[in-house]
């Protein structure tokens, strides 16, 4: 029997998936600039009410990660 080997997310992985997330939030707003769609389309409004707060989000992330994993280390009770 063959047992798969657990793998740990690493520091890198987590970085490189932020960016990826920030970068395809960016070009869907890049996007919604250059080519507008009609108002009140199902588009539109994932644009405006989700991906772009998940652009800031991300954004913010990628800035400020290593303050944000320090203070997740400190609230779940690791030193």
């Amino acid at each position: 029997m063959v047992t798969a080997s657990r793998r740990r997310v690493g520091p890198k992985c987590v970085r490189d998936a932020q960016r990826l997330a920030h970068l395809v939030a960016g070009f869907a707003v890049v996007a919604y600039v250059y080519l507008t769609p009609p108002p009140g389309s199902p588009a539109q409004f994932m644009i405006r009410w989700v991906l772009i707060p998940a652009l800031i989000l991300s954004g913010v992330a990628l800035w400020q990660w290593p303050k944000i994993r320090r203070s997740l280390r400190r609230r779940g009770g690791r030193a």
